[in-house]
């Protein structure tokens, strides 16, 4: 076991390298672009030890009324020590002291923990991951590519479904190099972005399932290499299209949320932008 008694830290660019490191040592997706992003989005804290950022956590608030947790990691050596969930109660209480409830994606290994400190199911999800293949662009009219200057149809359209303000987070996600589209009427939007180890399709939301898949095939279509995508278990027409492009089941995931409170409208929901950022 360590000696070294954990110091605690409010997260800033000095502690970037350490946060991808942590990320590539639990198996995750996250990028240094991503870590940066969270920290002018949101909060991040964690614990430093021997000179190194050896846990950590996120709080993103979307909005008045409720914002994220997320990024909740520790190091090997420093398990079992308590600093997750000592974390975890500092997120919280960074988006409760400030009226906001908070809303997370739970692995199968942390659902136990966030049932015990009062987080209640909201919905099941599965992540699904396709290796690289070639697709056909869909022969869909209303479907073209989005980047830039599409950024405020997008952030409206996702302020509507999802119910909260993470404008500056989807601005970011369309400056980077990687697939994207929407419906030319802007009712519909489908976004990836490039990950440490698979391409991360979402947030993909739709006023129906057909509009929804033409614009996941376009994104395929239009990027090369393996894909993660985080479909809600109830958008069954979504995870029949893809299992027919040749995704398979990854592992289940479920939205939980600390309070009577539930937000999104999930009809038009079919994949996240990722646990760490709903």
């Amino acid at each position: 076991m360590a000696s070294t008694e954990p110091t605690p830290v409010t997260l800033d660019e000095r502690h970037v390298a350490d946060a991808t490191a942590l990320v590539a040592e639990a198996g995750w997706n996250q990028t240094a672009e991503d870590w940066r992003l969270f920290l002018r989005a949101g909060q991040g804290i964690g614990y430093v030890a021997e000179g190194r950022l050896v846990a950590s956590a996120l709080a993103l608030p979307y909005g008045p009324a409720f914002g994220w947790i997320s990024m909740v990691l520790v190091t090997a050596e420093y398990r079992r020590r308590g600093l997750a969930r000592r974390l975890l109660s500092e997120a919280i209480a960074l988006l409760e002291d400030a009226g906001r409830v908070a809303i997370l994606d739970a692995t199968p290994a942390g659902e136990a923990l966030y049932r015990q400190i009062g987080f209640t199911p909201h919905f099941p999800l599965h992540r699904w991951q396709r290796e690289a293949a070639t697709v056909t662009p869909p022969r869909a009219e209303a479907i073209r590519a989005a980047g830039p200057q599409d950024a405020d149809a997008v952030i409206a359209y996702d302020r509507e479904v999802f119910q909260g303000e993470r404008g500056a987070i989807l601005a970011d996600i369309l400056r980077r190099d990687s697939p994207h589209a929407m419906r030319r009427d802007g009712r519909g939007i489908a976004l990836s972005r490039n990950g440490r180890i698979s391409r991360q399709i979402g947030p993909i939301l739709a006023e129906n399932a057909a509009d929804a898949r033409a614009m996941l095939e376009t994104i395929l279509a239009a990027g090369d290499g393996p894909v993660f995508m985080d479909v809600p278990d109830h958008q069954l027409a979504l995870t029949r299209a893809a299992a027919a492009l040749g995704f398979t089941r990854q592992r289940p995931l479920l939205r939980m949320v600390r309070g009577p409170q539930r937000f999104a409208d999930i009809d038009r929901l079919y994949a996240l932008a990722g646990p760490e950022l709903g």
